[in-house]
């Protein structure tokens, strides 16, 4: 789903002034306090908290924690209506000037070692069924995502809002859930569909969206060998040419005569047992995870028993 970036500017399609802020980006501090004057549109953009923003709906009975019920910077976030918001708005007092001087010299590629660490000690709660863990973890996820929001507002070349972030979010899922959201008048509307069904009309949508010209378009070089392995073991599976991955995995200066494998030939091991895996329907990097945790902790009794 594209969204025109057009639809976010002004009547006068004046990019310097679309965002409704950009003018009023140096004078919005005063005090080391974020300005709390209403975006010219009349959205709520994270980096300008206004009171104007908020909905008639009641606060919620947040308390700040003891010894900080006197410091004027934080009235924003009690008065925010929601915890969501309230998140939101701290977010933005410590990421912009009169803040935390860390947090607002930080770049969208300075927060990535962050968010990773903060996603994998995410799976480690959700794999060891450790809900306050997840409480925990879950909000250092949702902190990431908000200065990443924060710092992409900040962007002197190409600014853009939490706001927009939401709005695409949103249009995404519901186009890609006709299924749910089809409508009222539709002769298949409120028809039953099987998870693997929704499942792959997703697929469908994203692939026609995104305009991919590979299955294994878009699969993500950031991540570690192993789950990409898996990701373009699990896209080929699917394509029309049913041997386009024994065709891929063939080389020219394959040895089948030398008694010594090469470092190659044990990666083409590994890719093996991840297609088979996929043909079976089993989620290798899943199963792998839970086998080195059933492991270690097998390690720690045998070291226990030793002393």
């Amino acid at each position: 789903m594209t969204r025109e970036r057009d639809a976010r500017y002004d009547e006068d399609g004046d990019a310097s002034t679309s965002l409704g802020m950009t003018k009023e980006r140096d004078t919005r501090h005063d005090e080391g306090r974020i300005n709390q004057s209403r975006p010219s549109d009349g959205r709520c953009y994270l980096g300008e908290i206004s009171m104007g923003c908020m909905t008639e709906s009641a606060h919620d009975d947040y308390q700040l924690p003891a010894g900080f019920e006197r410091c004027s910077k934080l009235d924003p976030v009690v008065q925010a209506p929601t915890a969501l918001e309230r998140t939101r708005v701290l977010v933005t007092i410590l990421a912009n000037p009169g803040g935390c001087p860390w947090d607002e010299k930080q770049t969208n590629t300075t927060l990535l070692k962050n968010l990773l660490e903060e996603t994998y000690e995410f799976v480690d709660t959700v794999e060891e069924n450790d809900r306050e863990g997840m409480r925990e973890e879950l909000g250092d996820l949702l902190m990431q995502s908000l200065y990443q929001a924060a710092v992409c507002e900040k962007d002197a070349t190409d600014p853009f809002t939490l706001d927009e972030v939401c709005d695409r979010l949103v249009d995404k899922l519901i186009t890609r859930h006709p299924n749910v959201f089809a409508p009222d008048d539709d002769a298949n509307a409120g028809k039953e569909e099987s998870a693997e069904e929704v499942l792959a009309t997703w697929n469908q949508m994203k692939q026609r969206e995104k305009r991919r010209k590979s299955v294994i378009e878009g699969i993500s070089h950031a991540q570690g060998a192993f789950p990409r392995a898996a990701k373009i073991v699990h896209r080929v599976a699917k394509a029309d040419d049913s041997e386009l991955f024994v065709k891929a995995m063939l080389r020219a200066d394959a040895n089948e005569d030398s008694s010594q494998p090469t470092p190659d030939d044990y990666a083409d091991q590994i890719l093996r047992v991840i297609q088979q895996a996929d043909a079976d329907g089993v989620d290798i990097e899943s199963a792998l995870r839970n086998r080195l945790r059933e492991v270690e902790q097998r390690i720690v009794e045998l070291e226990s028993g030793a002393r």
